[in-house]
């Protein structure tokens, strides 16, 4: 949801990887691979809304962990072969908690 007035600060931290209509501008598939190593089961390479908030839940426990522990940082996703920075993580993350609110069809 924009901000009539204009992006807030949260929208401005992710405009790199939005397009200029305001969507994503990647594919959640692009980063299978890596979501994989965090989930304990692999992720399918298109996600129901149900699958998206099981990804969004693992992957936001892993940025909570390395922010617990100080390890938030480009360098804690050497293992990783898609993630490069840490606002890639995040904003992937939000793109997977937004899937995930969306309704299923019947």
């Amino acid at each position: 949801m924009r901000n009539q007035v204009g992006p807030s600060n949260f929208e401005k931290r992710y405009e790199s990887f939005h397009d200029d209509d305001g969507e994503w501008s990647f594919e959640i598939q692009e980063y299978q691979a890596d979501l994989n190593l965090i989930t304990p089961s692999d992720v399918p390479a298109t996600l129901t809304p149900k699958e998206a908030y099981r990804a969004a839940v693992f992957l936001e426990g892993f940025i909570q962990e390395k922010k617990s522990t100080g390890d938030w940082s480009d360098s804690a996703l050497d293992k990783f072969k898609k993630f490069e920075s840490t606002i890639e993580v995040e904003a992937v993350a939000k793109a997977l908690r937004e899937l995930s609110n969306q309704s299923e069809p019947n």
